[in-house]
C-alpha cells in the first residue's frame, strides 16, 4: 500500500495489502465518488475553506477524471486501496497541490457511505425502470390472451377456471409491491452522510444541507456515528431485490410449468429456449430456470448482509466494505433478471385450445355446484357437503360429473334443477364471477382497462 502510511515504520505486507483492499467493488463507485467530491468541493468553497479559484481546479479536474473514466481511461490502482485514494492521487496529479485541500473536513468513512448511497440510488432508479418495462409488457400479452381460459391451481392441483389474464395480472400486483417498496426505500437512501467526518463531525465550517441539496438528496444525518456506520438501506435494498426475485422466481416456475409437455398450455419460441447437447428434440427453457435459480443468490446475499451488520459495535468498522459486494451483486443480478423476464413474455405464446380443454374438467365446477345451492338457500356447509358426496359418487362411478343424471344428483339434493348443466361451460363460470378482484370476465377486463392507464 502506498499511501496513508507515514506513522508506520513497516511496509503493509503485500498479501494484506491485497486483502483489505477494495478496487473490485470499488469499480462500480468511481461515478458516485466523483459525483460526491464535486458537491464536497463546492460545499467548502461556499464555508471559505477553499477560494473560488481552489474549488473550480479541483471541480475541473474531477471532472476530467470522470471523462476519463467514461472514456475507460482511468483505472484504479490497487496500491492506492480504494476508489477514493486513488480519485485523489489521480487529481493530484493532474491539477498539483489544490487536490490535497479536497480531503478537508471529511473521512472515508463518510465518503464511502455517501458512495454507497448513491449507487443505490441509481440501482433503485434502474429498476423502477426494468420493472415498469415488464408491467407494461404483461399487461399487453394479458390483453392479447384475454379469451385464454386455464385451470387455475391451489396446491399445484386444479380448482377454478380462471382467466389467463388474470394469473397474469396477480403478477403485476406483485411487481407493483415491488415498484412501491423501491419507492419507499428511496427517502432512507437519498440521507447525506457527507460532514459526519470519521464519527464525531469537525470544527470547521461546514454545511452539510448544501452538500445534501447538491447531491439532490432531500436531507442529510442527524447523528454523525451513524451516518458512518448504517448500512441499514443496503439490506433493505437487497431484501426488496430479493423480494422481487421470489416474484420472479415464482413467475418463472408457474411458466417452467405450464410450458411442460405434461401442461402444454404455453409456447416460448427458438429465442429463449436452448438445445440439448445429447437430445434433439429438446427445446429447454433454461433463461426463465435461470431467474429461478438466481432468486436463491439474492436470498442469500440479503442473509449475508444481515450477518455482517449483526454483531458490529458502534462506529465505523472495516466489516462494513463487505457490504458493497452483495449491493453490487444483487443490483446486477435483479437487473439481469427483469429484463430477460421481459424478453421471456414477448416471445410467449398461450396454446388456448389446450388450456380451454383443461379448463372443462368437470370437477372444477363443483364450487359453482356449492355456490348454486346456496343461492337456492341452501346452508353452505349443506350444500358444500352434499357437493363433496356428489364427487365421490361421480368418481367412484366412472361418470363425470356433467354426465349425471339430474335425477342421481338430486339423491344429494332435492333443490338441483335442470338448469345445473350449463354451469359445467368454464366460460359461463366465470361471466358468473362477480365480485371485486374476481376472475370475472367483466371484472378482468375492467381491471386491465385501469393497468393500461396507469
Amino acid at each position: 500500500m502506498e499511501v496513508l502510511r507515514k506513522a508506520f515504520s513497516q511496509k503493509l505486507d503485500q498479501a494484506l495489502t491485497e486483502f483489505v483492499g477494495s478496487i473490485d467493488a470499488d469499480e462500480f463507485l468511481v461515478e458516485a465518488d466523483i459525483r460526491g467530491s464535486i458537491a464536497h468541493a463546492t460545499m467548502l468553497a461556499g464555508g471559505g475553506l477553499l477560494t473560488a479559484a481552489q474549488a473550480d481546479n479541483i471541480v475541473g479536474g474531477l471532472q476530467t477524471i470522470l471523462d476519463l473514466y467514461k472514456a475507460g481511461a482511468f483505472k484504479l490502482n490497487p496500491a492506492f486501496e480504494d476508489v477514493h485514494m486513488n480519485v485523489e492521487k489521480k487529481l493530484q496529479e493532474l491539477i498539483g497541490e489544490d487536490a490535497l485541500r479536497l480531503h478537508t473536513a471529511r473521512s472515508r468513512n463518510d465518503q464511502v457511505a455517501l458512495d454507497i448511497r448513491l449507487y443505490a440510488l441509481g440501482c433503485i432508479e434502474a429498476n423502477l425502470n426494468d420493472i415498469n418495462e415488464l408491467v407494461e409488457t404483461i399487461k399487453v400479452v394479458a390483453a392479447e390472451n384475454i379469451d385464454a381460459i386455464l385451470p387455475g391451481y391451489t396446491h399445484l392441483q386444479r380448482a377454478q377456471p380462471v382467466h389467463f389474464a388474470h394469473a397474469l395480472l396477480a403478477f403485476v400486483e406483485m411487481l407493483e409491491r415491488d415498484k412501491a417498496r423501491l419507492q419507499d426505500l428511496t427517502k432512507r437512501v437519498a440521507v447525506s452522510p457527507l460532514g459526519a467526518g470519521a464519527q464525531a463531525g469537525t470544527g470547521l465550517n461546514i454545511n452539510p444541507a448544501l452538500s445534501a441539496k447538491l447531491l439532490g438528496m432531500p436531507s442529510h444525518f442527524a447523528n454523525s456515528i451513524d451516518a458512518v456506520s448504517d448500512r441499514d438501506f443496503v439490506a433493505e435494498y437487497l431484501f426488496v431485490a430479493a423480494m422481487c426475485g421470489v416474484h420472479l422466481s415464482q413467475m418463472a416456475e408457474t411458466f417452467i410449468i405450464y410450458a411442460s409437455k405434461e401442461f402444454s398450455f404455453i409456447s416460448f419460441s427458438d429465442a429463449v429456449t436452448t438445445a440439448s447437447s445429447l437430445m434433439p428434440q429438446k427445446k429447454n427453457p433454461d433463461p426463465v430456470e435461470l431467474i429461478r435459480g438466481k432468486c436463491g443468490s439474492m436470498v442469500g446475499e440479503l442473509v449475508n448482509i444481515l450477518v455482517t451488520l449483526k454483531g458490529l459495535p458502534l462506529g465505523y468498522n472495516r466489516d462494513l466494505q463487505e457490504t458493497k459486494p452483495p449491493l453490487i451483486k444483487t443490483a446486477k443480478e435483479i437487473g439481469n433478471c427483469l429484463r430477460v423476464m421481459t424478453v421471456v413474455l414477448q416471445c410467449l405464446s398461450v396454446n388456448k385450445e389446450t388450456t380451454l380443454k383443461a379448463a372443462y374438467d368437470a370437477e372444477m365446477i363443483s364450487t359453482d355446484l356449492v355456490e348454486y345451492l346456496v343461492n337456492k338457500g341452501v346452508p353452505f356447509r349443506k350444500a358444500h357437503e352434499d357437493i363433496s358426496a356428489l364427487v365421490a359418487h361421480a368418481r367412484e362411478s366412472g361418470v363425470p360429473l356433467n354426465e349425471l343424471s339430474l335425477s342421481a344428483c338430486q339423491t344429494f339434493n332435492q333443490a338441483f334443477e335442470s338448469d345445473l348443466f350449463k354451469l359445467f361451460d368454464p366460460k359461463g363460470s366465470l361471466q358468473a364471477k362477480t365480485s371485486p378482484g374476481s376472475t370475472g370476465t367483466e371484472q378482468v377486463k375492467a381491471a386491465l382497462s385501469k393497468a393500461a392507464k396507469i
